[in-house]
């Protein structure tokens, strides 16, 4: 089913937008077999400049599968060889421009595993060597932008120690494993890649001995010329384009004064940083998870993601390379204080067109597309 609504959805009043803000054009469709309830629907985590869009859906039996299509054309469920849809899922979190997807197979053990499917069905399960393969462990593909138009995807792994690596898979099914020398090898630290480009610059982040995060930058020649953030981090995001332009979001070191509190950032190859925040993005300290989170950037430098309110309540935005920032939400969206629900972006393409989610009355969710102006 496919809504589009001609709409600005602002946290002002009717009638107090501001003049230069013209109507945008977002479309509401779900995936075949979406359920209808809480924790249930259809969201969008990748598209790709032909406008094939991938993500995840979830039944009325609580089973999760992947979906690919075009609101065109429509959309077709798949499912990893092994994934159980119910005890885990397949779960495909990017794509690329020549229509190759990546994402993460979750069997009946609850094992996680990488896998890619290419446009003819095809899909190939694999698992990083050295990965734990224990219930709730295994290889995870976990960036929304983890493939590139060579076919290369990157992810992590947990050890045995639940200590991070990233891993690299090229397109003919070789894996490399790497490591941040300055990352530590505790439980929950180590080496996080979330994002690569076409040039095979990987971007992530790198917890060291101290628990602190800081930004992963890794050269194809396997250099580490890392970058830091304006203050002490505890957890932050990275994402990269051909450019070599950054962006992602970084949190400050969690206390019970200020936790998390996330903030997204753009950084430019000569390593000059700027911060954002959308208006309306949460400042108290009632809800852990306050602030702004950047999931994805184009080509151009543009970005998406959503925030936080103060009432917790999540709304999608788009920034664009020259800074300006537009917050929507699919009229009529959930808007419940302390859930987390709302609306938000997952991945923008080349043209600037959004794709994401958004949460019925009912706190079903429902892929979200936005059009540029």
């Amino acid at each position: 089913m496919l809504i589009a609504v001609a709409a600005l959805v602002a946290l002002a009043a009717p009638g107090r937008l501001a003049a230069q803000e013209q109507a945008q054009q977002l479309i509401s469709f779900d995936a075949p077999n979406a359920g209808a309830s809480q924790y249930q629907g259809t969201v969008a985590r990748g598209i790709n400049l032909e406008g094939t869009i991938t993500g995840y859906v979830t039944d009325s039996s609580y089973g999760t599968h992947g979906f690919v299509g075009t609101l065109k054309g429509g959309f077709t469920d798949f499912d990893a060889p092994g994934a159980d849809p119910i005890v885990g899922c397949t779960c495909a979190y990017a794509i690329n421009d020549f229509g190759v997807i990546t994402g993460v197979s979750v069997d009946s053990n609850n094992i996680s595993h990488g896998f890619v499917r290419t446009p003819d069905g095809t899909i190939t399960v694999f698992d990083a060597p050295g990965a734990y393969m224990a219930a709730g462990s295994g290889t995870f593909v976990i960036s929304a932008n983890s493939i590139n138009n060579l076919g290369a995807v990157v992810g992590v792994y947990y050890d045995a120690n639940f200590t991070a690596h990233g891993f690299l898979r090229a397109a003919d099914g070789k894996m490399t494993t790497f490591d941040d020398p300055a990352a530590g090898n505790g439980a929950r630290q180590g080496t996080w890649s979330y994002g690569m480009n076409d040039f095979g610059v990987i971007v992530g982040a790198t917890t060291y001995p101290d628990g602190t995060s800081h930004g992963l930058l890794r050269t194809p020649n396997g250099r580490y010329p890392d970058f830091e953030f304006p203050s002490a981090t505890f957890y932050n995001t990275a994402y990269i384009n051909d450019f070599g332009v950054i962006a992602g979001s970084f949190s400050q070191v969690y206390s019970s004064s200020e936790p998390y509190d996330f903030t997204g950032y753009e950084r430019t190859p000569d390593g000059k940083l700027k911060t954002f925040k959308p208006s309306g993005s949460g400042t108290t300290t009632t809800y852990p998870y306050d602030g702004t989170w950047t999931n994805a950037e184009n080509i151009f430098g543009a970005t998406t993601g959503y925030f936080y309110n103060d009432e917790a309540e999540s709304y999608a935005f788009l920034r664009e390379a020259d800074g300006k920032i537009t917050v929507f939400g699919y009229p009529g969206q959930a808007a419940v204080p302390g859930s987390y629900y709302g609306s938000g972006g997952y991945a923008i393409n080349a043209a600037g067109v959004v794709a994401g989610f958004w949460n019925d009355s009912n706190l079903a969710a429902h892929g979200l597309i936005r059009l540029p102006n």
